[in-house]
């Protein structure tokens, strides 16, 4: 196996590895946020129940920010810096969704469901963050543009994958035949980090660490990070930033959990139409509604992207409200979801913008990180929510609590200076 490439000399291959691995992180999370959440609704479980499981997707991604300095430390220096952690999670991916297998019915047993989601998500938070960390190493500055929008959008078609077509043979023909070919696919991907090493040096499978000098060097600079990454957030701007991406995502997580039990139960879609629409037409949404924000908070500067952003989302929610009387109208009900969907993406891209822009510089791939972890945490406080928002209002006040959510999401943000972090910092002794 000598004479195969390595990713440090071949760009056209690292460059289809790590998108390979951001799509296969985007098949388990479009195959339990859509798939897996549209068949526990034909199965007729509760939407507090619903919420809480596919809530658990998120959790380990809020803890992501944990794995880097593991990353870093411990290094399998003879395999390649990130291949081993690659590999390894993979593996518990692979394992976790094959566990799937071994329950009979996923809509009676959820507690069972609910580790798998766990474990899996582990795996896959731990897996991003390797790949980010291998794309770092191995992408020269000038190509890494062009890389990030090339494997943002290879997550968006894994999602697509797991979503619609894995979603939907899952409907069809149960789970047995929905996993067998979800692992198939990441076993697939797999070969690309197995075969392909990152430098020629390093070997296929060997293990050993770096010396003491390079461990002791190593706890000293995690140590000296951490204390960074709190004066970081000891600015104004940097922690309400924090408190703000927290809540920025539990509108739209509670909608999407609430929005289609009540699509099936009172507005008569079924399980494939809807799988459709989310699984389908929406992810393409998504992803335009991403492009065009970020060549929006170019044009605008994040702030103001943002702001935009925000407030055209609070017009959908309200427009969903205000056309109640229209709701039996399938092409009403799609065309608001997938404007939800776009300004989705426009918003989420909108927030990385700012955050990049507040990060401090000698800390902004950690600081960058924990908000995007909060990203994550404020996706599963909405799923958790969704069925005490369901219990609480009518659906017609559902949506104006989420006007008044996003709204004061607005407030928020205008006490929000994105360059005062670095100003102060700066100007500090």
């Amino acid at each position: 196996m000598n004479h195969l490439k390595t990713l440090d000399r071949s760009p056209g291959i690292c460059i289809t590895t790590l998108c390979l691995l951001y799509a296969a992180q985007g098949i388990p999370d479009g195959f339990v946020r859509v798939g897996l959440k549209t068949y526990l609704i034909d199965q007729g479980v509760s939407t507090a129940a619903i919420g809480v499981t596919i809530a658990l997707v998120s959790w380990p991604w809020s803890l992501k920010w944990v794995w880097g300095p593991f990353v870093d430390r411990f290094r399998f220096h003879r395999m390649g810096r990130r291949r081993p952690w690659i590999l390894a999670a993979q593996t518990g991916i692979m394992l976790s969704l094959a566990s799937l297998l071994f329950i009979p019915d996923l809509s009676a047993s959820l507690k069972a469901l609910s580790i798998v989601i766990l474990l899996a998500n582990t795996f896959a938070s731990l897996q991003d963050v390797s790949v980010d960390a291998m794309a770092i190493d191995q992408l020269p500055p000038e190509k890494r543009g062009i890389a990030n929008g090339f494997m943002y959008g290879s997550s968006y078609a894994g999602s697509y994958v797991g979503s619609y077509f894995l979603g939907g043979l899952l409907l069809t023909s149960g789970i047995v035949a929905a996993v067998s070919l979800q692992i198939g696919i990441l076993f697939f991907i797999a070969l690309f980090p197995l075969l392909f090493r990152e430098r020629r040096q390093d070997r296929f499978v060997a293990l050993g660490t770096y010396g003491a000098e390079d461990a002791d060097e190593e706890r000293a600079s995690v140590k000296e990070l951490f204390a960074k990454l709190g004066k970081s957030f000891s600015v104004r701007s940097s922690w309400l930033a924090a408190v703000f991406a927290l809540t920025s995502l539990i509108c739209t997580n509670a909608y999407l959990i609430v929005w289609p039990v009540y699509m099936k139960e009172e507005l008569g879609w079924s399980t494939s139409d809807y799988l459709t629409l989310e699984g389908g037409l929406s992810v393409w949404f998504g992803l335009g509604g991403s492009v065009a924000g970020g060549l929006i908070a170019s044009l605008l500067g994040p702030k103001r992207a943002l702001f935009t952003a925000l407030s055209l989302m609070a017009i959908t929610w309200g427009l969903h409200g205000l056309l109640m009387s229209w709701w039996a109208e399938a092409t009403v009900v799609s065309s608001l979801f997938l404007l939800s969907a776009m300004l989705q993406g426009f918003f989420q891209v909108s927030m990385f913008s700012m955050f990049m822009e507040i990060a401090w510089p000698p800390v902004a791939a950690t600081q960058f990180t924990a908000y995007m972890a909060m990203l994550n945490l404020s996706n599963g406080l909405g799923a958790s929510s969704a069925g005490l928002m369901e219990s609480a209002f009518s659906m017609q006040g559902f949506f104006w609590v989420l006007v008044g959510i996003q709204l004061a999401g607005g407030l928020l943000l205008l006490f929000i200076d994105p360059t005062q972090t670095r100003r102060v910092l700066h100007a500090a002794p």
